[in-house]
């Protein structure tokens, strides 16, 4: 992952603020969410302020972009947090790249 990252403003970070980062999302996460089925195999691999790429075990769509609110409790809504699911790395990064988001 670390690779294909170079050519976007997200970073790894290490592992205990990954692991704080995946605290908060999970406090985020609202019943309904595209994510909330995958609680126990989430994983942060990367972020850029505001947003992080975490991977799951869903094997259809196995990595995500989420727009994090910050606000460490579930939102009214369960679209949100914002988030994009991807098949793969590549299509993950496809995506990065073209609307440099």
């Amino acid at each position: 992952m670390n690779a294909l990252l170079k050519a976007t403003p997200f970073w790894r970070p290490d592992d205990q603020e990954r692991a704080a980062l995946l605290r908060h999302l999970l406090a985020e996460l609202p019943i309904g969410h595209v994510l909330w089925p995958r609680q126990d195999s989430l994983s942060v691999e990367a972020r850029d302020g505001d947003r992080i790429i975490v991977r799951s075990d869903d094997a259809a769509h196995p990595i995500a972009l989420v727009h994090m609110s910050w606000a460490g409790r579930p939102p009214m809504a369960s679209f949100l947090p914002e988030t994009e699911t991807y098949p793969t790395d590549a299509a993950l990064l496809a995506a990065l790249i073209e609307g440099q988001t």
